[in-house]
């Protein structure tokens, strides 16, 4: 069939809510020629990721959807599995027909986030269409020994591994805009070797007297009734600032903004907005010692689990949660107990059924409850608290349930993401005090999620074991449907080449055999 006459299935998004997707149906959209720096690709699988479903309620409100212009048309789907169908013709030295590739989507191009599968179409659709963004650092060959469906489990694994990654900063960003707060006690903290900081502001929060390291150096002044208005890459908190002044600091982090706190007291918690963790890649670093710039070493800079402890998971019942959990349980150093928090009773159930055999066989606790019933299980079961928590969960409150719950020297990750504006109480004076991390992800790199592979393809880690249901692509509202009321607990897979293939939950587990007969052939125009 020529290029002209041949056409593939994809389904649009355009903005409306969940119940106007579920009346709709896919369209079927001409199969263009690619352009010499294109490879158009065939999407042999794709899994139904919970981003998906929150882009879907949030629409334009959506944090990633904040700097659209003009109205939402795209097609979702990330997690994706390709073959290569067509290469242009600057490409034919780099890709070939029938190359399998892995696909992370979230882009960074010049300095900004760009989404394949939300801001560019996805793989909710037979074919993809790769430019030369994708093309320059964001694919990688897949190896033909695991099944496409494990492939397409290579994104939601990897951004669960970085939840466990440094996410921001551990360095000074000296050249760009600094401000010094200088609290009681300032003049007992400073450094040997301050850095050269040519825009630099300083803000007395009461009467202090400047640490040494000042002297000589320029620098603005601001007052506390300005910070509001301003942002700033680094933050250096020098002394025993209360609360309120602490709580104004946050807010004026830039995007990837580093605050540092040098101080002994500790401060009741104070308010933070979560979702700029989750987004904005936010770094919090401190320290008790006399030099501030002992806050950056690198034993200060925690994210994996603490071998041996408690994890919570909360918000484990979902696709993700559940990943979270099959992760940490299977960790080679990974904790000896594992609290998993869900709010449905079906949900719970599963974890159970799933996760307790691979608790068993690695020698560790599983914990189930009811997202409710956490303080209690903290009481019971972490009553010096939790060593780890991630919360998975979209929602504000369960993040501030797991950051009462953490231990003087926990680590919070805020995996899930929400609108911003909403805010919780957390410790942050315990981070330089008592050793506190927080810390936040959203997507992840090629490198997580070769990292996963390398796990998968050792046989340490079965990247299908998580997979409850399988649907062709005319079935997306039925799968989607299932995922959202959570008649289906784990992931649910794709295949676009068999598109009549009808959605049904595995009640007995995935089977790697099946899959032959839905990824499609090499020549698609007969299935299409």
């Amino acid at each position: 069939m020529a290029w002209g006459e041949a056409q593939y299935l994809q389904w649009p998004y355009r903005g409306g809510p969940l119940e106007e997707l579920l009346r709709q149906s896919p369209q079927h959209v001409p199969l263009r020629e690619p352009a010499p720096d294109e490879v158009i690709a065939r999407v042999e699988a794709v899994s139904i990721c919970s981003s998906d479903l929150k882009i879907i309620r949030l629409g334009t409100h959506h944090p990633l959807f904040s700097s659209a212009n003009g109205p939402v048309d795209t097609v979702l789907g990330h997690e994706v599995c390709l073959r290569v169908h067509q290469v242009g013709t600057a490409l034919r030295d780099r890709f070939r027909p029938g190359q399998r590739l892995a696909l992370q989507p979230a882009m960074r191009l010049n300095g900004k986030r760009v989404i394949v599968g939300m801001d560019r179409p996805g793989g909710f659709a037979q074919f993809l269409r790769l430019g030369p963004d994708e093309l320059n650092g964001y694919v990688f060959e897949a190896p033909e020994t695991l099944p496409a469906a494990a492939i397409a489990m290579l994104e939601p694994y990897g951004c669960v591994e970085r939840a466990y990654r440094p996410t921001g900063r551990s360095t000074l960003c000296p050249q760009r805009p600094t401000l010094i707060v200088l609290g009681k006690d300032a003049d007992s903290f400073g450094t040997a070797e301050p850095p050269i900081w040519p825009d630099l502001t300083v803000l007395e929060a009461g009467a202090v007297t400047p640490p040494a390291f000042l002297d000589g150096l320029q620098f603005k002044t601001i007052s506390e009734s300005d910070l509001a208005r301003a942002r700033f890459d680094d933050i250096i908190a020098l002394g025993e600032l209360d609360a309120d002044t602490l709580a104004l600091l946050p807010p004026c982090l830039a995007d990837g903004g580093l605050l540092l706190q040098a101080r002994r007291t500790l401060t009741p918690p104070v308010a933070i907005d979560p979702v700029r963790i989750h987004y904005d890649a936010l770094s919090f670093v401190g320290t008790t010692e006399a030099d501030f710039l002992d806050a950056l070493r690198p034993e200060h800079q925690r994210f994996e689990v603490k071998p041996g402890g408690v994890a919570l998971v909360h918000g484990a019942g979902g696709a993700m949660g559940r990943i979270h959990v099959h992760r940490l349980l299977q960790l080679e150093d990974g904790p000896s107990m594992v609290i998993a928090t869900s709010r449905k009773g079906a949900r719970l159930e599963a974890l159970k059924a799933d996760f307790e055999p691979v608790a068993d066989r690695q020698k560790r606790t599983l914990i189930v409850c009811e997202g409710s019933a956490l303080s209690e299980a903290v009481a019971a079961y972490a009553p010096h608290g939790i060593d780890d928590a991630v919360v998975v969960a979209p929602d504000v409150s369960a993040v501030s349930a797991a950051a009462a719950a953490l231990a003087p020297d926990g680590l919070l990750a805020v995996f899930a993401g929400f609108p911003y504006g909403d805010k919780v109480p957390f410790d942050l004076s315990g981070v330089a005090v008592s050793g506190k991390r927080l810390t936040g992800s959203t997507g992840c790199s090629v490198a997580d999620m070769q990292g996963v592979l390398s796990r998968a393809m050792s046989g340490k880690l079965n990247l299908t074991e998580n997979i409850k249901g399988v649907a062709g692509i005319r079935s997306l509202p039925e799968a989607l449907a299932a995922v959202s009321d959570g008649s289906v607990a784990g992931k649910v897979v794709l295949y676009p080449q068999t598109p009549e293939l009808p959605f049904r939950g595995l009640t007995d587990g995935w089977i790697e055999e099946e899959e032959a007969d839905l990824t499609g052939a090499d020549h698609q125009s007969q299935r299409i």
